[in-house]
């Protein structure tokens, strides 16, 4: 009887189906997805002597301060103004105002140091961040006033309380006052919206933010506790979002603000900052060693830039919102400011700008 041979298949098959497997995967290679990186684009040295460039020469610029120092640097890298601050700066991209302590009469001037047009007024400037807006903040803080492109006054306004904060986009103009108010202001000056969040002790607006397109307010308020309210404008009325207790107890003006896209709002914490997507409702805590110093945001606001101070410590994080940290480092630093270069971020960092690219690699 014969017995069951099992057959042994060749060596020579196995090593063929290896192949085509190797060759398969090299031709049809399963996709893995681009990787989120934060990339060091250029490093440029603050001057230390004024810089300015010559007439017409300047192209788009963006505005930067380190101390003491500020001017405008493009998205190349090239610094085509710096100069010293006299008292303080109003900033905006489309130019600046370098003003003193008990100045009367200002001049704008262009990021590349032109003379624009000068006016007066008993207070101090106050620019709209793309610098088509000019304002005179009352030096008792009780008013404003908005002036033309040739200095005379387009409108005025009284608050029956003193400002505390301002935030300024596009047609939208939001202040908040001493005794709890929002006031929500059109292009033309008039209140379209007045709300005080309630809950507090003491009724006090420490922070506020508003939308580019003007649909969403937000604000800090109050002392015992602190509220943070979040705010949505319709046709019909308007909705609340998020009315949260927060743990902060700041006695100066909180930093808060929309990204560009208002797809998030970024505001200050006490342990570093906080995120809400007015979308889902959803928040997010982002923990920093110090007090929150700046914030930017980089590719039309998907993407954001912290900086946090502790004594002679700064720190950097760079985020994906509500996903996850790009870039996170603690070094030694005494200021450390951000903004935005060519939809970039950037950093004003002990005598250097550097401009950082969030990119898909």
């Amino acid at each position: 009887m014969a017995s069951a041979v099992k057959k042994k298949r060749p060596l020579s098959v196995f090593f063929a189906a290896l192949i085509i497997i190797l060759f398969y995967f090299l031709l049809f290679p399963y996709p893995l997805g681009k990787d989120l990186v934060a990339r060091p684009v250029w490093a440029v040295p603050v001057p230390k002597t004024p810089v300015a460039a010559p007439a017409g020469a300047p192209g788009p610029a963006a505005p930067f301060q380190l101390g003491d120092t500020f001017g405008y640097v493009s998205a190349e890298g090239a610094v085509v103004y710096a100069a010293r601050t006299l008292f303080r700066v109003a900033l905006s991209d489309a130019g600046f105002v370098n003003y003193t302590r008990l100045g009367t009469d200002w001049i704008v001037q262009s990021p590349g140091g032109g003379r624009i047009l000068s006016f007066s007024g008993n207070g101090y400037p106050l620019l709209s961040p793309e610098g088509d807006r000019i304002f005179n903040v009352k030096s008792d803080l009780s008013g404003l006033i908005e002036l033309d492109s040739s200095g005379e006054t387009l409108w005025s306004r009284d608050f029956p309380a003193m400002m505390t904060s301002i935030s300024l986009h596009g047609d939208s103009l939001l202040v908040g006052l001493l005794n709890g108010t929002l006031v929500l202001l059109n292009r033309k000056g008039y209140p379209v919206l007045e709300y005080a969040p309630a809950g507090s002790r003491i009724p006090v607006i420490v922070g506020d933010a508003v939308s580019a397109d003007g649909s969403l307010i937000a604000s800090i308020s109050g002392i015992d506790p602190q509220y943070l309210t979040v705010i949505r404008r319709r046709a019909a009325g308007q909705t609340a979002l998020a009315r949260l207790v927060l743990s902060s107890d700041f006695r100066r003006e909180a930093r808060m603000a929309f990204s560009p896209d208002a797809r998030f709002l970024l505001f200050e914490t006490e342990q570093g900052a906080g995120l809400f997507d007015p979308g889902s409702r959803r928040t997010s805590w982002v923990m920093l060693r110090g007090a929150l110093s700046g914030m930017a945001f980089a590719a039309a606001g998907r993407y954001a830039a912290l900086s946090a101070q502790d004594g002679a410590r700064a720190e950097l994080a760079i985020i994906d919102p509500f996903n996850r940290p790009l870039y996170r480092e603690s070094f030694a630093a005494r200021e450390l400011t951000l903004g935005s270069v060519g939809n970039q971020i950037l950093i004003a960092w002990e005598g250097w700008l550097l401009r950082v690219n969030v990119e898909e690699l």
